[in-house]
């Protein structure tokens, strides 16, 4: 394939089309359920249904032992009146399960920590009061999920022949809480960005160079930029025709700009 393709669409429709087995890593986020003015769904099993049929299709993209890396977090419905409780749906811990019953290995938990300014306050009433059991933190993380396609053989069949233009240089995430500042410049685009040092990292992380980078709901491009910038090639699917466009212009504009 060209070093990057870009698709505008349903992922699941163009997914379909696309041939098996050549997908070397998947790094994406999928849309929050009913978080997001671009992701409103029935009910909370249709949403678990949706990521079930996308990652089944995912898999039979992917090679043989190589990965798939979602970033998902707990959603919070909020109440809708003060008879009214809030809910929040645990939707990483779900997903492992929906993972693992499609096949995937399960491989790594990363979390993803950010400053606390940078989300909802939950905590208010309770710093006033201090009343037990209505205590409610601050949400800060994010779950970086690390899952591998099954194979035959051990991962030392992937790695023993790494060039040394793949190999992780410099410093690197040591533990799985990796502090990294939330992208902010892209919101007015895009309601639910997701940083760049967190698609580079992960990358870097779990491909080589050259590889085939995958990510089916393309958002506002990020994954895609990462994957040029490490010399890999990139494949990028989106739904919204203006995500699209703009995601579109942003990864071109940064190979134009190497």
């Amino acid at each position: 394939m060209n070093d990057c393709v870009l698709l505008q669409g349903d992922c699941l429709s163009i997914m379909k089309q696309l041939p098996d087995n050549k997908i070397d890593l998947t790094v994406t986020s999928p849309p929050y359920f009913n978080a997001r003015e671009y992701s409103q769904f029935e009910s909370y099993e249709s949403y678990l249904s949706f990521l079930d049929n996308v990652f089944r299709e995912v898999m039979r993209k992917t090679k043989a032992g190589r990965m798939v890396v979602v970033n998902l977090s707990v959603v919070i419905e909020p109440r809708q009146s003060r008879n009214k409780e809030s809910r929040r749906y645990p939707i990483p811990f779900h997903f492992v399960n929906l993972m693992e019953s499609m096949g995937w290995k399960f491989i790594e938990d990363i979390i993803w920590v950010k400053p606390e300014g940078a989300v909802p306050n939950r905590n208010g009433g309770f710093f006033r009061h201090r009343k037990p059991i209505a205590y409610k933190p601050n949400t800060v993380n994010e779950y970086v999920l690390v899952f591998q396609k099954p194979c035959d053989f051990l991962i030392d069949k992937l790695v023993k022949n790494c060039s040394a233009d793949s190999l992780v240089t410099g410093d690197y995430e040591r533990t799985n809480i990796w502090y990294i500042q939330p992208e902010t410049r892209l919101n007015k685009v895009h309601s639910a960005p997701y940083p760049i040092e967190l698609a580079d990292k992960l990358i870097r992380y779990y491909s080589l160079c050259a590889d085939v980078i995958f990510d089916p709901f393309l958002g506002s491009g990020t994954t895609g930029v990462a994957a040029l910038q490490s010399g890999r090639k990139f494949l990028g699917i989106e739904l919204d025709p203006d995500y699209f466009q703009f995601a579109k212009d942003r990864i071109n504009g940064s190979r134009n700009s190497k």
